[in-house]
Parts: C-alpha cells; sequence; structure tokens
C-alpha cells in the first residue's frame, strides 16, 4: 500500500482532525521522553517520587475515563474535546513552574482529566466520520502522524535541551502548551455530523450505560488485554527508558531523542509496509503477534549494559525499532476492531474504556519501573518486562475463539 492510499481515504473532517492530532503531537513528543529526568535533574525530585507521580496521573485518568465516556454519549465528542484542550494547555503550561510536590500533583492531575476528555472524543469523531471500510487504514495514517509529529517534536527538543539548563526545559513546555490552541483553533472550524451527540434511529436504543458494554465480552477482552499488554511496553518504556539511558548507561539526555526519533522514524517509513502485510491476516492473528514482537524488543534493553557506551545507545535504538513493528501492528487493529465491536449508541463508553489501556498500564508501568529502579535493580525491571510481554496472548486467543464461534 502507497501513501496515495492513505490520501485517497482522508475526507475534509478527517483531514482536519489527524492534522490537528500531528501538530498537537510535536509539543507532546518535545516533552513526553523528558518529563522524569525534567523533576530529577531540575526540580530535585526523586526517581521514586516520579514514578508515582506518572502512576498518580493514570488513576485519576482511571476515576475519570468513565465519566468522560458517558459525557461523550450525552452531549457529543466535540463539546468535551474543547474542554479538554484548553484544560490541558493550561495545565501544561503550570509543570513548566512547579517547585513542591503538590504542585506537582495537581498539574498531573489536571494533565490527565484532560487527556480523558480528548483521546476518547477523537476516537469517536474519527470513527464517526470514516466509513467501516476504511476504518483500519485511518487509524493507522493516524498514528503515523501522531508519531510523525512525536517524533518531529523529539528532534526539536534534542536541539533546544541544555543540559542543566531550566529554561530550555521551561520553554519545551510552554510550547507544547501552544499546541493544544492549535488543535483546538482545528476542531473549532469542524462542524455537523459526527461530531454532536449521536441520535439513534428508531430501531436502536435511546440510551445506553457502562452495563451495555460490559455484556460485549469479547470487547472486555480486548480491553484487558491490552491494559496487561501497555503495561509492560508504553508505561514501561514512557517511565523507564529515560532513566535507565542516561542514569543507569550513564547517556546523555540527548540521546533520547535519537532513541525515540529511530522509533518515530520506523513507524512513519514503515507503516503503509505493515498495514499491507497485516491485511492479509484476522485482526485477531495480529493481536497475538505484538506481545511476541515486543518481547524481542526488550532484549536488546537486556543486552545494552553489557555493550561500550556507544554501542549500548545504538543496543536501545534497535530496541525502539522492533518495539515500533508491534505497534504499527497495534495501532491500526486495536482501535479498529474496538468501534467494530461497539454499538453507536454506547461508543463514546467503548472508546472511554480502551482509553484505560493507557492510564491502568500507566498506573502499572511507572510504579513498578519507578520501585524497581529507585531499588537499583535494572537487570530485574528489563526480565519482568520481557516476561510480562507475553501475558496478553492468551486473552487475544480467548478473543479469536469467541470470534470463530460468533462467526460459525
Amino acid at each position: 500500500m502507497l501513501f496515495k492510499d492513505f490520501r485517497e481515504i482522508l475526507n475534509p473532517k478527517s483531514r482536519k482532525i489527524v492534522t490537528g492530532i500531528a501538530l498537537n503531537a510535536i509539543g507532546g513528543g518535545m516533552t513526553l521522553s523528558l518529563l522524569l529526568v525534567y523533576l530529577h535533574d531540575m526540580r530535585g525530585f526523586s526517581n521514586t517520587f516520579g514514578g508515582l507521580l506518572l502512576a498518580w496521573g493514570a488513576l485519576v485518568s482511571i476515576v475519570a475515563s468513565t465519566p468522560m465516556g458517558a459525557l461523550v454519549d450525552r452531549i457529543g465528542p466535540k463539546k468535551v474535546m474543547i474542554c479538554g484542550l484548553l484544560l490541558n494547555s493550561a495545565a501544561t503550561f503550570s509543570l513548566s513552574l512547579i517547585t513542591t510536590h503538590a504542585h506537582a500533583f495537581l498539574s498531573m492531575t489536571a494533565i490527565n482529566v484532560a487527556a480523558q476528555a480528548i483521546w476518547p472524543s477523537q476516537s469517536v469523531v474519527l470513527t464517526r466520520v470514516t466509513p467501516v471500510e476504511h476504518r483500519q487504514k485511518i487509524f493507522g495514517f493516524n498514528f503515523m502522524l501522531l508519531n510523525l509529529g512525536l517524533g518531529l517534536g523529539g528532534l526539536i527538543s534534542s536541539l533546544i535541551i541544555q543540559e542543566g539548563s531550566l529554561r530550555s526545559f521551561q520553554i519545551m513546555y510552554w510550547i507544547d502548551s501552544a499546541t493544544f490552541f492549535i488543535y483546538l483553533a482545528i476542531i473549532l472550524t469542524m462542524h455537523g455530523e459526527g461530531l454532536d451527540k449521536y441520535i439513534p434511529e428508531a430501531h436502536e436504543p435511546k440510551q445506553g450505560s457502562y452495563r451495555d458494554l460490559i455484556r460485549i465480552q469479547p470487547l472486555m477482552l480486548l480491553g484487558t488485554g491490552g491494559i496487561i499488554l501497555f503495561t509492560f511496553g508504553y508505561g514501561a518504556i514512557q517511565a523507564g527508558i529515560p532513566i535507565y539511558a542516561t542514569q543507569f548507561l550513564d547517556l546523555s539526555p540527548k540521546w533520547l531523542g535519537v532513541i525515540f526519533g529511530v522509533n518515530t522514524f520506523a513507524i512513519v517509513a514503515l507503516q503503509p509496509l505493515t498495514m499491507r502485510v497485516i491485511e492479509k491476516y484476522s485482526k485477531y492473528t495480529a493481536l497475538i503477534t505484538i506481545g511476541f514482537i515486543w518481547a524481542l524488543s526488550w532484549l536488546f534493553v537486556g543486552i545494552s549494559p553489557l555493550l561500550p557506551l556507544f554501542a549500548s545507545g545504538i543496543a536501545l535504538c534497535v530496541s525502539q525499532f522492533i518495539f515500533a513493528v508491534g505497534e504499527m501492528i497495534q495501532a491500526p487493529t486495536i482501535p479498529t476492531l474496538a468501534n467494530q465491536l461497539a454499538p453507536e449508541h454506547i461508543r463514546g463508553r467503548a472508546n472511554a474504556w480502551m482509553s484505560l489501556q493507557w492510564s491502568v498500564s500507566g498506573v502499572a508501568g511507572p510504579a513498578i519501573t519507578g520501585l524497581m529502579l529507585g531499588a537499583d535493580l535494572p537487570t530485574l525491571w528489563v526480565g519482568s518486562m520481557f516476561v510480562g510481554s507475553f501475558l496478553a496472548i492468551p486473552l487475544f486467543l480467548k478473543m479469536k475463539k469467541l470470534a470463530l464461534i460468533q462467526s460459525s
């Protein structure tokens, strides 16, 4: 599949929202991998506190996801997104000014409440404005643009960041804050069907609840498996790789931009090819391969301490390239399946449930990472992440079995 295939599936609304996501991601890419470094090196907080702060943010997301999902179904995704973007901009700016533990907790609380307003809402919009036959491609394309934005942000941060300079870190958070306003301006230009509250057809239920969602067993398995998979993937990488690289391998913080840049470059360059490959297999088969691929990526993290300094940095780059392969399978597969399984009248709730993959894994991943690395157990940490990569596979196998039974 060529990039032309992606462009052909875009319509005016989907083009706007994926553009907004990509531009906003530039700011996120500047700050995402450096948060724990910023807290430790610039603000003097311990690594354990940094890990627990990320876990607290994820806990806030868990609590906020349920009402936000219901709110999307009740008033429509556009209104929820507008509030979320405004709050996230203000909270990100405040993060640049923190001086106390309490201030850090307040900023992280607001950021994660806002995220739970934004992520489910934009998934609902993207689903509604895209025909069913194009949804897997649009989620793959969105993921590619998201990572392009994150990668550009990471490269920009590597140019701005000055070791020991508080101002350079603050500038990155100010730019990140501004990108939420850019996204907001784009959302305000979008109108019409797909953005407002869904109006049920005559044969559809007039309202829904989370009880309706729980009855959809394959969706429950998909979300639970995703939570486990993400805990030993995204959750651990975001919290652990920056600390592991800079404090256990003694790599410069500038390496972080390169390491995560490799991940992003792989996604941007290879997502079309990956889509072509996975379209030949069932989505359930694709899910099962992700754990094996991510386990392989942790092997390269594990061997990095055995290598010379420069080579250890290269090993982390290779690990993130391999991790990207799993991401390119995951990104179009999980959201497509989730929205395929979710009825329209509870689509907001379904996407809120799926967003818990990020928030629950954000509790477990950073907490495990902070405690293990804080206790100076890097080898045990890597080994735990490797084993954990396989734990979601039984759930996905059960989900596949249910799908085969239902289709027979």
